[in-house]
């Protein structure tokens, strides 16, 4: 019986596949939110190519920070302000980048700009027809 630990190039041993890596940057500029829950929401798209049965990794880097596996986030930029980015797939070629932040304070509050890098690796289970 083969082990993954001797898993050598010509064995039988079934493993998933990568079939694709991309690399997308998405950037929203800072501003400032009203108070009593004023919000903003905002949101990028980016082509992606796709391969059927294929399953995805999301990787999201804030500003160059580390990056987290995830296709959601928390974000707290201050005190009062509070939201998060969510990365999905609205189509089999177009991958949604949503960024919402809410103002739970009575006065206006300001955000900074926040640039994230997500990182979608697909991978394709292997075939054991």
């Amino acid at each position: 019986m083969t082990k993954p630990s001797n898993f050598i190039l010509n064995s039988d041993y079934l493993s998933i596949a990568q079939t694709s890596s991309n690399t997308f940057t998405a950037y929203f500029g800072g501003g400032t939110l009203p108070g009593n829950y004023g919000y903003t929401e905002q949101g990028r798209d980016f082509t992606i190519g796709s391969q059927k049965g294929a399953i995805d990794r999301i990787l999201i880097s804030k500003d160059g920070g580390r990056y987290q596996v995830c296709s959601y986030m928390n974000l707290s930029p201050s005190e009062t302000i509070f939201g998060f980015v969510r990365v999905n797939r609205t189509s089999s070629s177009n991958v949604h980048v949503q960024f919402v932040l809410e103002n739970y304070s009575p006065n206006s509050a300001s955000y900074p700009s926040m640039t994230f890098t997500i990182r979608i690796s697909s991978f394709k289970p292997p075939n054991i027809l």
